[in-house]
């Protein structure tokens, strides 16, 4: 909004406050793929263009400087922790501290509630393995990992949540539209399109490794890296170009 505003009254100078470094270190970061990251960086550009004068200056504020009583709780912790002994008045807590605690305690709870039914949590055609299921309510996993755009990242996440356009996924969210649910690129016996068949069977697609169930995969060194591999050698994989057609 800040930036908008500059960009809209004609400011040469705009300076963003923030007490979160990771937030500062993405504002700009159009890796993620995240629309108001690439709509700040169009209008960015096209500002300093506009003219020289014009500067962005980013500032890193931790949210306990300058306030007394967090400053205070800091000395106490750095004091403890460079002398060792008993402390014979109870050791106190810093707001960090405490909100930390509270993050983890969520974590905890949202771990257990995915454990305790993961094929309600997760569905019953999530590929279970623990390269998948990062519980993360920020950062940008698995598009990180993948560094790549959103065209493989897509089919990946599709691929790993059984969400690929298949015949399988045709029967399962579209059962009355009638749509051819085989695999038309398969030069042997017309067979069912199911991403099993994709990754393991299909004679369309190069693999560098050949596996004979998708457990058998699950069970391999990495299958992450495994999913990413074919995807990348098999451009069209489980995308909609491949997808069953019902009219060859």
């Amino acid at each position: 909004m800040a930036i908008g505003f500059a960009y809209l009254k004609r400011f040469h100078t705009v300076h963003i406050f923030a007490d979160n470094e990771g937030a500062l270190k993405s504002l700009l970061d159009t890796s993620s793929g995240r629309g108001t990251t690439i709509n700040t960086c169009r209008i960015l550009r096209d500002w300093f263009e506009r003219d020289e004068r014009n500067h962005l200056v980013l500032h890193y504020c931790p949210s306990h400087s300058g306030v007394d009583e967090n400053e205070a709780v800091d000395a106490d912790v750095r004091f403890r922790v460079f002398n060792s002994g008993r402390v014979g008045r109870p050791f106190p807590y810093s707001y960090a501290f405490v909100r930390s605690g509270i993050t983890d305690n969520l974590k905890l709870e949202w771990k257990q509630m995915a454990d305790a039914n993961p094929s309600a949590y997760w569905g019953r055609f999530y590929l279970r393995h623990p390269s998948f299921r990062q519980l993360l309510h920020t950062g940008r996993y698995p598009l990180k990992r993948l560094s790549c755009g959103p065209d493989l990242a897509a089919r990946f996440i599709r691929c790993v949540t059984a969400h690929a356009p298949t015949g399988h996924y045709r029967d399962r969210f579209r059962p009355r539209h009638n749509e051819s649910t085989l695999c038309w690129l398969h030069t042997g016996r017309p067979t069912y399109h199911t991403r099993e068949h994709v990754l393991l069977e299909c004679d369309r697609y190069e693999r560098r490794f050949r596996y004979s169930a998708i457990e058998e995969l699950l069970q391999s060194l990495d299958p992450f890296y495994e999913i990413e591999r074919f995807l990348r050698d098999n451009p069209s994989a489980l995308s909609f170009d491949d997808a069953p057609r019902d009219h060859i």
